[in-house]
């Protein structure tokens, strides 16, 4: 469906209930993560990173058409779901989604858009983490998907592996992972030191200014990472408030990416550029039958 029809569907809902329920699930166990401050704390202004929200749906929707075409694929976990940029675009293909994410505020924020769209009950949003996805959503899946560069808040071989073996013991015997990563080989080359997320005037006539600050070093075990340092900056007129969030990521490379997928036990391991987005690749592999 276009967005056009996403939001028919949510004037439909709406003028069913004055207050619809959101799919939000809550996790009786406490779900902390490095990373949650810096993602809590952009939770209300995430929409921001994305200048057309509604048209990266679009896109996403899309992409993940095409890679599922002929794979049978109906119930699909997204593991780090944001604030449901990709969950959306799912459930835009009629599947059911179990929608994750280590941040209480953007879990909120995805089920928030569940709602809003009109897939309530094909989406469920629940705080979790990709080292004990098993321990709170049941499999198996069809298909797994992790986008927005997500896995490389885990720094260490051991995490990753651990998080890409989760990832198998969750599919069903051929079901596939599509895992979007940073494409850091090309990033490292550069030197990239700082990187421009947004500009965006007129949202509650504040002006909203995005940023990042780039530091790389290396990581206790020598591998490449890099901190995120993230200034937004929203007002208008002559005064301004500068907001700083602080996340790490590993700066995971093509080779190391293929490794641990082999590693985990995965086969088929492709890498595309998906819509010419030159910053992320997107790797796609499936659990032997």
């Amino acid at each position: 469906p276009s967005m056009q029809d996403l939001d028919q569907r949510e004037k439909k809902n709406n003028s069913k209930s004055s207050a619809p329920g959101k799919p939000l699930e809550k996790n009786e166990r406490e779900v902390n993560v490095a990373s949650n401050d810096y993602y809590d704390g952009l939770a209300s202004h995430y929409h921001l990173f994305q200048r057309d929200w509604d048209g990266m749906v679009s896109q996403e929707r899309a992409a993940f058409k095409q890679a599922f075409e002929g794979k049978n694929v109906k119930r699909v976990l997204d593991a780090s779901c944001g604030s449901g940029e990709q969950s959306i675009a799912l459930a835009g293909l009629g599947l059911q989604v179990q929608s994750c994410d280590p941040s209480a505020g953007l879990v909120e924020r995805c089920a928030e858009n569940a709602d809003k769209y009109g897939f309530s009950k094909q989406l469920t949003a629940k705080q979790s983490d990709f080292l004990n996805l098993p321990k709170d959503v049941e499999g198996p899946f069809d298909a797994i998907v992790t986008k927005g560069s997500s896995l490389p808040h885990l720094h260490t071989d051991s995490d990753l592996l651990q998080a890409l073996k989760n990832f198998h013991s969750l599919l069903r015997p051929g079901g596939v992972v599509n895992i979007g990563v940073r494409d850091y080989d090309y990033f490292i080359k550069q030197k990239q030191e700082i990187y421009p997320r947004q500009v965006k005037v007129g949202e509650h006539v504040n002006e909203h200014i995005i940023f990042d600050v780039w530091d790389w070093h290396k990581g206790s075990e020598g591998q490449q990472c890099v901190h995120f340092n993230t200034f937004h900056i929203n007002g208008d007129g002559p005064s301004y408030i500068t907001n700083k969030h602080v996340t790490t990521f590993r700066a995971l490379f093509r080779h190391e990416m293929e490794a641990l997928l082999k590693e985990a036990g995965f086969e088929n391991i492709k890498v595309d550029k998906v819509n010419n987005w030159l910053w992320e690749n997107v790797y796609t592999a499936n659990r032997p039958e």
